[in-house]
């Protein structure tokens, strides 16, 4: 996804090369953290860190179920940084050292 089809609410435009990230499911997210090298999940965590408290602030605005279409990718980007947090906080890698293979697991809502 390029920067200019990536729309984004104001305030948050400069994060639009995070759009190859914003994947609409969480084993999609999950696949590219899996497949990414360490230093990339940080510089993505890095970007959002000092941002998710506002992101999330903002978001609040706006009903869960019916976000405009800007606001759906941002919300996409908290989804990022909650899936590339456990890597750079608590693993130090893309996967779970000596986990079960991320295939295995499925989860059910």
């Amino acid at each position: 996804m390029s920067d200019t089809s990536f729309a984004l609410p104001e305030g948050y435009r400069d994060l639009a090369w995070l759009g190859d990230w914003a994947l609409p499911t969480e084993r999609g997210r999950h696949g590219k953290r899996i497949a990414t090298p360490l230093p990339e999940i940080q510089r993505v965590y890095d970007a959002l860190l000092p941002r998710i408290e506002p992101m999330i602030a903002y978001l609040d605005q706006f009903p869960i179920n019916d976000l405009p279409p800007a606001e759906a990718n941002l919300m996409l980007l908290a989804l990022v940084f909650v899936e590339v947090s456990p890597s750079v906080e608590l693993l130090h890698s893309p996967t779970v050292p000596d986990g079960f293979e991320p295939s295995r697991f499925e989860v059910h809502f």
